[in-house]
């Protein structure tokens, strides 16, 4: 089936440009998608006949340093959910609509939701991560996370040019590299090596991530762990986290955090799925978003 999506290109306000790939009618209501760490625009299952008979667009924004998005010197949750309010602007996307996003795109979808609570009709959060420089939400963290947490305060400088040697690797032998990222997970993450077209998502959408030579990876991963200066209480929007009970990334009991923090979220889990259940449940989380948002006339 032929794509229906184009990639589009920004200017921002600061005179940085923000790259996204667009899925879908731009007629349509729209879906805001805020991708994973050291993922891409291109982390968005594309299927054209779904959201033609949704009537649904799906727009996923690169956050800097990622794909063609220049960076700043620092970037925070606040700053990246700026970004993407300036480029639905500038396409002229009506409001409200629907945001959801994956993974450690999560707390950036919070900070939108929350800062800008007049331009999101739901929100929709798959196999997130808690804010990790949350001081409330540290104690949640798991050993592991608390580790990543202290690398990035501490051994910035290091994780930089580990990066860098990550991003040469991927670019260069991606099928190896795709492998090796997920035999570091859970054993229902190392299942989807098999899993088509699963696995080819992922991996472009790392490479792309990756691609300026791990500048955007190393500023999301500062981004998220700073503490971030909203409210999670100021979340308006309806909430669903839908979250796998095989999950080896983000353990499903820790999300209990945002249920109870978030004023109208609620959790949906999935038996028996991982960290990328989205990828096999997407026609399904736009079914649910798709009843959130106005009819397309």
């Amino acid at each position: 089936m032929l794509s229906s999506s184009e990639f589009v290109t920004i200017s921002l306000p600061d005179q940085r440009t923000l790259s996204l790939r667009r899925y879908g009618n731009p007629k349509h209501p729209a879906v805001l998608f805020f991708h994973g760490y050291a993922s891409s625009c291109l982390g968005v299952p594309d299927v054209p006949a779904v959201l033609s008979r949704l009537g649904l667009q799906v727009l996923a924004p690169d956050r800097p340093g990622v794909g063609q998005s220049t960076a700043p010197e620092h970037t925070t949750l606040e700053l990246v959910a700026a970004d993407a309010v300036a480029a639905l602007d500038a396409l002229d996307v009506p409001i409200p609509l629907a945001v959801a996003a994956w993974s450690g795109g999560g707390p950036y979808a919070m900070a939108l939701a929350a800062l800008y609570p007049q331009r999101v009709a739901s929100l929709h959060l798959l196999s997130t991560v808690l804010p990790l420089g949350d001081p409330h939400a540290y104690p949640r963290l798991t050993l592991p996370w608390k580790a990543t947490r202290f690398a990035n305060d501490y051994l910035s400088a290091l994780g930089r040019v580990a990066l860098a040697a990550v991003s040469r690797k991927w670019e260069k032998e991606p099928e190896k590299t795709i492998d090796e990222y997920l035999m570091l997970l859970g054993p229902a993450e190392r299942a989807v090596r098999f899993q088509h077209p699963t696995r080819e998502i992922l991996r472009d959408a790392a490479v792309r991530g990756f691609a300026q030579n791990g500048l955007g990876v190393f500023l999301d991963g500062q981004a998220l762990c700073r503490a971030p200066t909203f409210q999670l209480s100021a979340i308006q929007a309806t909430t669903t986290l839908w979250h796998g009970s095989n999950d080896g990334v983000w353990a499903p009991d820790n999300i209990t955090y945002l249920t109870t923090h978030i004023p109208q979220a609620h959790l949906r889990l999935i038996p028996g799925e991982s960290h990328m259940l989205y990828l096999n449940h997407w026609e399904a989380i736009l079914n649910d978003i798709r009843a959130d948002l106005p009819p397309y006339v």
